[in-house]
């Protein structure tokens, strides 16, 4: 019993620890998932919350993973994993049933389950979990109270740390299809033998005989003549549109797209370059920073000089926009693009990305817009 203790307390502590540091590297990409949740559940009004949510979730995941794996604090560290897992192994079966949103984010963008594979791990680690709750007493740390105080303390500062500086800067790592080195062009492409989406489509009939409709697949109503051979008691009444049954491939990087006012697609403008291109991205206008935009101007202008592409892609409306370029006094003008898009591509609200062609050659947050000499260096 005492081995399988310690391989339950292990096992639950390296998944609490992996689990929040992935997404404490990617903050907002934390706080992203829960919007998606807050709004799948009606819960709407908690949505301008939900980055504190993301910091605090993080934060108590990463901390009882690194008690739980050091044997610090068991008592209280077993106490609140079991009920980290009594919340979200009901919340992650209700997911699987009614798939609101296609990926938990438990293990952020590092490793994507689907919704049942999630549910399955929630319940190996909750039986585990319950084991190192149960036998809490018979567990002792090796440890003093003092070695057990600095634990806490050293992981708390550190799980803090990585969280401000992905936030202030860029995540740490960069697990999205649009960090540095990766040819978006290629992220883009659908391979040949790719399996493609199918869809299915209803008949809705009615039984004139139990005064009742029922709806069956268009495939099956064509081969069965009981339900449109004369004399059949059954009613047509309409079809539906098609509904996706199976989805199929669908590549890294999708509906990234550049449209001017006249709906006009710049992505290959872009992506078929043979120099650099800036893209000054900020997916809510409303909401970006002001700080720096002075570095912004700069760029531009030393872009149009030399032959660099320069646009500026955010998802707001006219007025928005409108508004930011006056009081902000910039020269130059925005084209849309998704705003999901906008979010995974820099999480820097506004952020700036350098490609050379279809390939990120480097990315900034808005407390890091570099020098026109930095930009002369890396383009030399």
């Amino acid at each position: 019993m005492k081995l399988i203790r310690l391989i339950s307390r292990i096992i639950v502590g390296l998944v609490f620890i992996f689990s929040g540091f992935v997404k404490a590297v990617d903050p907002w990409g934390t706080a992203y998932k829960l919007n998606d949740y807050f709004y799948a559940m009606g819960l709407e009004f908690l949505a301008p919350f939900s980055f504190i949510f993301s910091v605090l979730l993080i934060y108590a995941e990463f901390v009882i993973g690194i008690l739980l794996t050091f044997n610090s604090y068991i008592k209280l560290a077993s106490l609140f994993a079991l009920l980290f897992m009594l919340i979200f192994t009901p919340l992650t079966f209700w997911l699987a049933i009614a798939n609101p949103v296609s990926d938990c984010g438990c293990f952020g963008d590092a490793v994507k389950l689907t919704n049942w594979e999630t549910f399955w791990k929630n319940v190996v680690l909750i039986i585990l979990t319950i084991i190192v709750f149960l036998k809490r007493q018979s567990i002792y740390s090796f440890w003093s109270k003092t070695a057990q105080f600095i634990i806490f303390i050293v992981s708390s500062v550190f799980i803090i740390f990585v969280m401000y500086y992905s936030y202030v800067h860029l995540p740490i790592i960069d697990f999205l299809p649009y960090k540095k080195g990766n040819n978006l062009k290629e992220l883009m492409q659908i391979p040949p033998n790719a399996p493609k989406d199918e869809y299915i489509q209803y008949v809705i009939l009615k039984d004139t005989i139990e005064n009742k409709e029922i709806k069956i697949d268009i495939n099956t109503y064509a081969n069965d003549s009981t339900y449109w051979a004369s004399g059949t008691k059954y009613k047509y009444i309409s079809i539906t549109d098609p509904v996706l049954v199976k989805k199929g491939y669908e590549p890294p990087i999708h509906d990234f797209n550049i449209y001017d006012e006249q709906n006009n697609n710049y992505i290959d403008s872009v992506l078929n370059y043979k120099g650099y291109s800036f893209l000054f991205v900020s997916h809510s206008i409303d909401k970006a920073s002001s700080k720096n935009l002075n570095k912004i101007k700069n760029i531009y202008e030393f872009s149009i000089k030399n032959n660099i592409l320069f646009f500026a892609l955010t998802a707001s409306t006219e007025e928005a926009k409108k508004k930011f370029l006056e009081k902000n006094k910039l020269p130059f003008k925005f084209y849309f693009c998704d705003e999901t898009t906008l979010k995974t591509m820099i999480r820097s609200n506004p952020g700036l990305l350098l490609l050379k062609g279809p390939i990120v050659i480097e990315k900034w947050s808005f407390y890091d817009f570099p020098e026109i000499d930095e930009i002369k260096q890396i383009i030399k």
